[in-house]
């Protein structure tokens, strides 16, 4: 059989890299995107919900759908790093996250997996470098055995989802300052009722001499002006960057985005001085 994997991800997709790996064990050839490759069978999983309908298959799935589930017997199969040239391993060792941000899809995925993974269910040993696509790390009640597997292996890590500031201790910090990664750390400030928790989990990274991390800050959806300028102090006087993350694209939040952005706050004592002279 000829399959054909269609998607609008933008660096991989891992539900497709299972796939492929399960058909190509069973002796199909397989094409990532093909425009003209002819298939006896078709699966695109879609991300973002504007792109349903630009793409013509057998079988659908991702994010854009509800009660998406892949099926059990693709599930198992470790990825086909091939599909995309990764020169990583790539995977889950805790899916859920409890928040239920408003924001967020993540919650109103209906996955029934909901138990801690070995790296080795999908770590291929032939790459130096990890990519955890975990939607909250420090919720797995054995967040550490995901750690420690990392360390003994030598692996680094690419953060691509980030971690919950609000549930950083001294521990979760110890382990991560323990962590080679690529790139810088990330975390997130986006509700202001969390603040208390925010700034301890600040405070926490500071001891433990975790600086110039990335934290994003979400405005333009329940918080006013005063609200965004002080996470951002409170962000870049524990050591950290911010990044902006605009809810709307409004002409003041765009703005705000880019007055962050060139960093000529830092000439200022405090980013509210910087604004008033910004504007």
């Amino acid at each position: 059989m000829k399959i054909s994997l269609l998607t609008d991800a933008p660096k991989h997709n891992l539900p497709l890299m299972k796939i492929s790996n399960w058909h190509k064990k069973n002796g199909d050839g397989v094409m990532l995107n093909g425009p003209v490759f002819p298939s006896d069978y078709k699966y695109a999983s879609i991300l973002f919900d504007r792109n349903i309908n630009n793409f013509i298959a057998d079988e659908y799935g991702g994010p854009a759908f509800k009660d998406s589930i892949l099926d059990p017997e693709f599930e198992r199969m470790k990825p086909d790093y091939g599909l995309y040239n990764l020169d990583y391993s790539l995977g889950y060792t805790y899916r859920p996250c409890s928040n239920d941000c408003f924001f967020c899809k993540v919650p109103k995925f209906n996955h029934p997996d909901t138990d801690h993974h070995s790296i080795f269910e999908f770590h291929d040993t032939k790459f130096k470098k990890i990519c955890l696509l975990n939607n909250n790390t420090f919720q797995d009640p054995k967040w550490l055995e995901t750690f420690e597997e990392i360390w003994d292996a030598g692996l680094s890590v690419i953060d691509e989802n980030g971690y919950d500031l609000r549930l950083i201790n001294d521990e979760k910090a110890a382990a991560l300052k323990k962590t080679k990664f690529i790139g810088k750390l990330h975390f997130a400030w986006d509700r202001m009722q969390d603040g208390p928790l925010i700034l301890e989990g600040l405070k926490t990274l500071r001891k433990h001499k975790i600086s110039g991390s990335g934290v994003y800050v979400l405005i333009g959806y329940n918080t006013t002006h005063e609200e965004d300028i002080y996470r951002c102090q409170k962000i870049t006087e524990n050591k950290q960057d911010v990044y902006i993350m605009p809810y709307k694209k409004t002409k003041h939040n765009m703005r705000f985005k880019r007055f962050m952005s060139t960093f000529m706050w830092r000439k200022y004592k405090t980013i509210g001085d910087a604004w008033a002279d910004y504007k």
